[in-house]
């Protein structure tokens, strides 16, 4: 059975790194009240499987919970921070 792996942010290559990080400030700034908490450098990321910014959240989800996303989303990378 596949789960989400950890990527090391530094493996993507430097202009998505940089894509990401401004889609990811555009997610934080959607919904600011709900987001506030979320740090580009910090917070826990959501990668589709060519690196591309899904999602971000405070904390990482449990195993289950990821296993879940796995299953049912995209999702295939997390890392700390984009």
């Amino acid at each position: 059975m596949s789960s989400i792996q950890q990527l090391d942010p530094q493996q993507i290559d430097a202009m998505r790194r940089e894509i990401n990080h401004g889609l990811m400030v555009t997610f934080i700034n959607a919904e600011l009240l709900e987001r506030a908490s979320l740090d580009v450098g910090r917070s826990v990321v959501f990668y589709d499987a060519d690196h591309g910014f899904l999602y971000a959240v405070a904390e990482l989800p449990d195993t289950g919970m990821l296993q879940r996303l796995y299953d049912n989303t995209s999702i295939r990378f997390w890392s700390y921070g984009c």
